[in-house]
């Protein structure tokens, strides 16, 4: 097939060639296009955001972040899943995952943000009306709130504490109320029923507020770090890259 003429003086397009130059032309400006999208995609964060974190998390914390996001960034959907379960990022899709305990898995980038235990809270109320405590042992007397998963309902609870001296205690509580979600044993002890042993990262505003009081704050389990977890190709994202510096503040804030 002939595209081009040549004579002594000049160049010019069979009709073939006139032809095959404007698709040429219509395809090279499609790949620029193409490519000023993908540009621009990289500049600024477009797409959906999925992150994922502990049902018993902060969540206030996060949507605090999401929503200073979203504000910033409008085009961007957000996804949120709190869940027990241990998500698998990659094969679910997943930008940003807050996690506690060791991350384990080596083809995800971990970011320490803290380490802090579980904690004792009452109410004022309740403190006020109840015997005065002053050693882990005295929470034998006391109303205990206890948070039972599930699957283990029927077993014995023990709260196994450690003092900022080093000093360990167990004690095993006698329920006088349990149950398997960490938001109804907050909101029980918001109302004055008892003590529970429950995640910092869930009364950090009511202990802060006064609507809450450590109890023998001293005392409390065994430190678990938190990280703030994605992919190294995530990160490199823009969506999830203007994401970690709204995030990162609020959770460190909550966790010390």
């Amino acid at each position: 097939m002939t595209l081009l003429v040549r004579t002594t003086r000049k160049l010019h397009l069979t009709d073939a060639g006139e032809i095959f130059f404007k698709k040429a032309e219509l395809a090279v400006a499609s790949l620029m296009s193409a490519g000023e999208e993908a540009s621009l995609f990289q500049r600024h964060p477009t797409g959906t955001l999925r992150i994922t974190a502990p049902a018993d998390f902060d969540y206030t914390s996060i949507c605090e972040a999401v929503t200073e996001y979203t504000e910033k960034f409008p085009d961007v959907k957000v996804e949120l899943l709190l869940t027990d379960r241990l998500v698998d990022m990659i094969g679910e899709g997943f930008d940003i995952a807050l996690r506690a305990g060791p991350v384990g898995d080596s083809t995800l980038t971990a970011k320490r943000l803290g380490a802090g235990g579980l904690v004792l809270v009452a109410s004022a109320e309740y403190l006020q009306r109840s015997p005065p405590i002053t050693q882990p042992r005295d929470l034998a007397s006391h109303r205990c709130l206890v948070i039972s998963p599930e699957q283990y309902a029927s077993s014995f609870t023990s709260w196994n504490l450690v003092s900022t001296d080093g000093d360990k205690a167990k004690i095993v509580p006698q329920p006088h109320i349990s149950s398997n979600s960490v938001g109804a044993i907050r909101h029980l002890v918001s109302v004055g029923q008892g003590i529970a042993l429950i995640p910092p990262t869930l009364v950090h505003r009511e202990i802060s507020r006064g609507r809450m009081i450590r109890v023998l704050p001293e005392w409390s389990t065994e430190p678990w770090p938190s990280y703030l977890v994605y992919t190294a190709l995530r990160k490199s994202s823009p969506k999830v890259r203007e994401m970690i510096p709204l995030l990162e503040p609020r959770i460190r804030n909550v966790i010390r």
